[in-house]
């Protein structure tokens, strides 16, 4: 297998192959009960690349000329996966699957998150330690005490200015 046309039906075969399995994976329209495994998506994909890499390397030996091929491979599988991508990620049905994988994780998090601020509210009650929504409580009464002795300081301001007009009147 050291011809580089076979070397290329090889890789070409593989890539649609692989392009197929992973297209009708995504255009599936059906929702999972559970979130979809990434790795029973990917597995078969990789699993045959591997295993018709590992048959020609065993069929052949490793030379300069077989490296350089596959780093030719390895570029040009890059680029196709690459334009594949772009445009599966383009599409419609892409954009619902992300959505529904999003969807799930935020609902899967939620619990947790509530969790661990209960637990933080908590821990911070025990240290006698503010809490966040104490602290922001504190920053706002602040600004407003900044603003009224801003605006304490501007009517002093001008009950000045006023005393020292009528005195040169």
């Amino acid at each position: 297998m050291t011809d580089s046309t076979q070397f290329f039906d090889m890789w070409r075969r593989q890539l649609e192959e692989s392009t197929q399995a992973w297209t009708r994976m995504v255009t599936q329209a059906t929702a999972p009960a559970a979130p979809p495994d990434p790795m029973a998506f990917w597995r078969p994909v990789l699993n045959q690349g591997v295993e018709q890499w590992a048959r020609m390397f065993a069929q052949s030996p490793a030379s300069p000329d077989l490296m350089s091929q596959w780093k030719q491979f390895l570029d040009q599988w890059i680029e196709a996966w690459s334009r594949v991508l772009g445009q599966t990620m383009n599409t419609e049905g892409f954009a619902q699957q992300m959505g529904r994988s999003l969807e799930g994780f935020l609902a899967a998090q939620a619990p947790m998150k509530k969790a661990a601020e209960q637990a933080l509210a908590q821990n911070l009650q025990a240290l006698n330690l503010a809490s966040g929504s104490q602290l922001t409580s504190v920053a706002k009464q602040i600004v407003e005490l900044e603003e009224r002795l801003e605006r304490v300081e501007d009517g002093i301001q001008a009950i000045l200015k006023r005393l020292e007009s009528r005195e040169h009147a």
